[in-house]
């Protein structure tokens, strides 16, 4: 069986990076090329649950990291040898699968202990030294009889579970220098056996970025993975390949509006529910049609997703962004963190978070929002940390400002007020407000 290829989007996940990788993992299964499995890379946001609920759609899987484990240096089920079975037969199966130690299992294949070669041929060498008379093969062939059970190690084990990371397993490997190493899952049953030479031929993750491609805002790992494909709409950044690769970077305002144009490409239709969150994937991106990263193009896709989910774009859009808009009740660090992207600008580090609204109240949050900001500008060492809070109906961005504000003032021509600013018809953060930022860092100007 082959291995999966993740798909997968950024970190804090929005609904165009969720739904993106669902239809884009999708697309790659109907295509039978590979076993995609789409993926998030963190909590989903009230507004991207919202669409998955209403279009009765699974969540993908949650993707932590893609650092290699052991679990990836396996290539099969290995050999394995019962407590109950004779020196000879696991002397057999070593000579079968050439190997020098045989993990021992039992009926429901937990590792009780370990039969080595070694093991074997020094009782032999002993029971030759013990006596050279007739009788010496008989005693070569009790040996050969013994049970595994009376000659296996069973304490002081080296072994492996599944999701250790194969960093540490480099280092185990060359402290202890063994030829072979059992490697079990979260329950002790034997999955395989590893050796130094899996290190060489390991087989990294497979991964393919949907809606981003910046280190900083990958599954964590992602310097260990063999990414195979980029689908985004965002500025060229700064992940890294070993060898050419697919890339499809379009200036749309929506990555599921890339997804859909591949799915014409290939004379492939969504299905209902599919057409329906890359839909809203369109219209959470694009906010409403509102941003200035909109296109003709997504106006046009989001139409004829619509028309295949059977929905009315404008009155989802709005029941979507209502569920997931509301700031009181709701802590003040999830508000934060839930579309929360980091940039490197020239020498300096900025964090930028972003929610959207239709009815924005800040004051009853605004401290507290303000507070969790200053706390991660010092925490993590950013030189600026900004909260957008959209508002779709006033079509303007209350920006919440924590750090070295006067980077902000002169890079919009604004007076920062309270830690904060309303920038009218500022909509979005890829083409409104990184931009000006980065003119101004990238040419040295504080």
């Amino acid at each position: 069986m082959s291995k999966p290829v993740y798909v997968v989007g950024h970190l804090n996940p929005d609904t165009d990076s969720v739904c993106s990788a669902i239809g884009y993992a999708g697309l790659k299964n109907r295509e039978g090329s590979v076993e995609a499995v789409a993926c998030r890379a963190g909590k989903l946001n009230p507004e991207t649950e919202y669409v998955l609920n209403y279009f009765k759609v699974d969540p993908p899987i949650y993707l932590a990291d893609v650092r290699a484990r052991a679990e990836d240096m396996l290539d099969g089920g290995g050999l394995s040898v019962s407590p109950d079975a004779s020196l000879k037969r696991a002397w057999e199966l070593a000579k079968q699968g050439h190997v020098r130690s045989l993990p021992v299992v039992d009926p429901e294949r937990h590792l009780i202990g370990l039969v080595t070669v070694d093991d074997l041929a020094e009782k032999i060498l002993t029971e030759l030294e013990k006596g050279r008379d007739a009788g010496w093969w008989a005693g070569i062939e009790d040996i050969l009889g013994t049970r595994v059970q009376h000659m296996m190690k069973e304490k002081d084990l080296v072994y492996f579970e599944a999701d250790d990371l194969v960093s540490d397993i480099r280092n185990v490997m060359l402290d202890t220098r063994f030829r072979q190493y059992p490697v079990v899952d979260d329950q002790n049953r034997l999955m395989g056996t590893i050796s130094r030479y899996h290190l060489l031929a390991l087989s990294r993750k497979q991964v393919i970025l949907v809606d981003h491609n910046e280190k900083s805002q990958a599954v964590e790992g992602i310097a260990e993975a063999e990414v195979l494909e980029v689908i985004d709409h965002h500025r060229l950044a700064d992940v890294q390949t070993g060898e050419p690769i697919y890339v499809r970077n379009e200036p749309v305002g929506s990555t599921a509006t890339i997804v859909t144009g591949i799915y014409r490409e290939r004379d492939l239709t969504p299905d209902k529910a599919t057409a329906g969150i890359l839909c809203a994937a369109v219209l959470s991106d694009t906010l409403l049609f509102k941003s200035p990263t909109c296109t003709c193009r997504d106006r046009q896709v989001a139409r004829e997703l619509a028309a295949l989910a059977g929905i009315n774009p404008d009155r989802f859009g709005r029941d979507m962004f209502r569920a997931g808009s509301a700031l009181t009740g709701r802590p003040a660090e999830e508000v934060f963190y839930e579309d929360f992207k980091e940039f490197h600008l020239g020498e300096y580090l900025i964090g930028i978070g972003q929610a959207e609204t239709v009815d924005l109240d800040i004051e009853p949050v605004k401290e507290s929002l303000l507070q969790v900001m200053e706390g991660v500008a010092r925490g993590r060492g950013y030189d600026l940390v900004l909260l957008m809070l959209t508002d779709l109906l006033r079509e303007g961005t209350e920006l919440l400002v924590a750090g070295d504000y006067k980077l902000v003032e002169k890079a919009f021509g604004v007076k920062v007020d309270r830690a904060g600013v309303f920038l009218p018809g500022v909509m979005s953060r890829k083409k409104q407000v990184v931009p000006p930022l980065s003119r101004l860092l990238f040419s040295g100007g504080r």
